[in-house]
């Protein structure tokens, strides 16, 4: 943890076995890792670490550290097992501690291989003085999400292969009704589809269509999931008591919300600073929006339930649990029990959202199936009655 003097100390050095300290005062700069040269540029292409070896990757350093192993010594070991892309990752780590950068700033200089929660949490237990506590947290934390998505992927593959089938059943009659066409210039040929389209032109044509919309709605969720243009400030008040997707928004920010500050202020770390970097943690745009006011509040003496309350963002369950807290005296206990509570309404909330989603597909299916059906049914009966003597 920095010392808030101008010369840095390795804060990893190994009692027993120190490792050979650099020449420099200081580490270098953390370079900009949207920089070409960056080593790391990499892995802006090619994704970041799975969620198993997050898992593994945490579950062992927090074991490690636990044990009293030192931190280089466990990165050292680390490194030698697993992908290439992530032996280089985590040797790199130890090398940039070694220079002098603190865990968390080794990890940030690994591009977009680390996650930004797991280095925020990180940073935040090197400020507490808690890094193998954060380890074993983030270690359940990545576990639960993998179990819960491959929970989801399953719940939601067999509706999605349906939904394909029914794609291509629709192409395929676009095909067919390539092959009804008009024998004279008076005859109106049969439309199987009802809309005009009609042979491979017809189902190249179809399959745009699909794309296009898939592509607006992929760069929508892409762009409110990355905040583009401040929509946070605009959809999460209106989503947040949404069943199932709101709950999901919500819980899994506050259940990081909750660890993150329960370990900061049961080790001592001041207030402002806590939530600060307790409120960055939870990478929710909403809640960091009010991060400025939560401060200046503290800064003018208020409590900490009165000034986490102060953008009016958090919900009441929390700031009354924190308010409470307080006044025995056992802040940091309740924040932690809050942010198991609010990690099992995630996690609960998110296999509501697989059958939700799931249920949503099948939706789109039938409606997919009785359009067919209708416009096959009214081409029917328009032949039907077209031929039928005046």
């Amino acid at each position: 943890m920095s010392n808030g003097n101008s010369s840095r100390q390795n804060p990893y050095e190994a009692s027993n076995t120190p490792p050979k300290k650099s020449s420099r005062q200081q580490p270098p700069p953390i370079p900009d890792s949207s920089d070409p040269s960056n080593p790391r540029t990499l892995e802006k292409i090619f994704g970041g670490a799975s969620l198993g070896q997050l898992q593994n990757f945490c579950n062992r350093l927090a074991t490690g550290l636990h044990a009293g192993v030192d931190i280089l010594r466990a990165l050292d070991v680390e490194s030698k097992v697993g992908s290439a892309r992530y032996r280089d990752a985590v040797k790199d780590t130890s090398d940039k501690i070694r220079l002098g950068y603190s865990l968390g700033e080794a990890m940030r200089l690994q591009g977009v291989y680390f996650p930004p929660l797991l280095i925020k949490m990180v940073e935040a237990g090197e400020h507490s003085g808690q890094v193998e506590r954060v380890f074993r947290y983030m270690s359940d934390y990545y576990a639960d999400l993998k179990r819960t998505r491959q929970e989801f992927v399953s719940q939601i593959t067999t509706p999605v292969i349906q939904f394909v089938v029914a794609i291509l059943i629709v192409c395929a009659l676009i095909f067919i009704n390539g092959f009804f066409t008009s024998g004279s210039t008076q005859e109106k040929p049969i439309d199987l589809t009802g809309v005009g389209l009609r042979g491979v032109s017809g189902v190249l044509i179809f399959l745009s269509i699909l794309s296009v919309i898939g592509g607006v709605l992929g760069t929508i969720a892409f762009g409110i999931w990355k905040n583009w243009f401040n929509c946070h400030q605009t959809l999460v008040p209106l989503i947040r008591n949404v069943p199932v997707i709101g709950t999901v928004l919500t819980t899994t920010a506050l259940s990081r919300l909750s660890m993150s500050l329960s370990m900061m202020l049961g080790a001592g770390v001041d207030a402002k600073r806590s939530v600060r970097d307790s409120v960055l943690s939870t990478g929710n745009y909403y809640y960091i929006s009010g991060v400025e006011q939560m401060t200046d509040s503290i800064q003018q003496g208020h409590s900490l339930a009165e000034s986490l309350d102060a953008p009016k963002r958090l919900p009441d369950e929390f700031i009354q649990t924190l308010e409470i807290g307080e006044l025995s005296g056992n802040d940091s206990e309740s924040l932690e029990r809050l942010a198991v509570q609010y990690r099992e309404k995630a996690q609960l909330a998110l296999k509501q959202l697989a059958v939700t989603a799931g249920f949503a597909i099948w939706f789109a299916i039938a409606g997919m199936i009785i359009a067919v059906i209708f416009i096959i049914f009214t081409q029917y009966l328009s032949l039907l009655y077209g031929n039928l003597p005046k």
